[in-house]
């Protein structure tokens, strides 16, 4: 695969339905696009949820490699990236679904905000990688494959398969949601996420905590205690963090300069780029070009 060609995988026409569930080994039998490898970074333009069932492994999200046995559940929003490692022992169930039609509440989120919430404030709540006790792995995997077998296309199934769908994410997003070392059984601050949906809105120009702040009606003081409630992070942390991950992904997977990248994000300065980059990634943007494994 060409390194400068990130694979953005989109929704395949020939799935007449809003999801599909796999199996890890069926997909390495499954006849894919010549720039799609799953075992490189690609980015899905639709969301994933995996169920290790068997081996051990490592499977990244982001640019992070995550150890994954029997019991791991990995969730991966629409627009990151990801890629499965090349442990051949793991087995799998994927379901692959599309996020429209899915009500917030549905997520089994605490909060009193009015507003729908976009997939890519879900990710902020949602942790990528969940430890499942041996109770709820075999509650999820039952489940799945119980609409692994509604998926066939037949107008008298396709309401079943739809609240069956909904009973796994429904799940795997609880589970998941309360396993957050900050905000179990806890009540989200709506304006928790507010500020990550802005955030995704607006990182690629603004990088200022006060001004996120202004936009909620809340002092940057107030919104820093809210963050570390929720995830244990200041909210400068959390929008370097946002805004570094675009960068690896621009850096790697575009032919952009380094200066190119530093202005796509907002840095008018390709000096101050570097040392944003060098101080949260531990390279220059160069090195880390140069040096990926992929």
């Amino acid at each position: 695969m060409d390194k400068l060609s990130l694979a953005k995988v989109k929704w395949s026409s020939a799935v007449d339905s809003r999801f599909e569930v796999l199996r890890l080994g069926a997909l390495h039998q499954r006849e894919l696009p010549d720039d799609h490898n799953p075992w490189q970074p690609h980015r899905l333009h639709f969301h994933a949820l995996i169920l290790f069932t068997q081996g051990q492994g490592t499977h990244g999200v982001d640019f992070i490699d995550y150890p994954v046995k029997a019991g791991t559940l990995v969730h991966v929003c629409a627009d990151q990236t990801h890629y499965f490692g090349h442990t051949q022992e793991l087995e799998a169930f994927m379901v692959v679904f599309l996020p429209t039609a899915l009500p917030t509440n549905l997520l089994g989120l605490s909060t009193s905000i009015s507003s729908s919430l976009s997939w890519s404030t879900i990710q902020y709540v949602w942790p990528s990688v969940t430890s499942l006790a041996p109770d709820q792995s075999q509650i999820l995997q039952q489940h799945i494959e119980l609409l692994e077998r509604y998926q066939i296309t037949n107008s008298k199934q396709q309401a079943a398969a739809q609240y069956l769908l909904w009973s796994v994410i429904a799940f795997a997003s609880q589970v998941a949601v309360a396993s957050g070392t900050y905000h179990q059984s806890r009540v989200i601050d709506p304006r928790f996420l507010e500020f990550v949906e802005l955030l995704e809105q607006s990182f690629e120009s603004c990088r200022n905590v006060k001004w996120y702040a202004e936009q909620i009606n809340c002092s940057a003081r107030t919104l820093g205690r809210i963050c570390l409630s929720v995830v244990g992070k200041s909210p400068k942390v959390i929008t370097n963090e946002r805004v570094v991950v675009e960068a690896q992904r621009r850096l790697l997977f575009s032919k952009a300069t380094v200066k190119e990248v530093g202005c796509s994000l907002g840095f008018e300065e390709t000096t101050n780029f570097v040392k944003f980059f060098r101080r949260l990634v531990g390279q220059n943007p160069d090195e880390f070009r140069m040096g990926s494994k992929f």
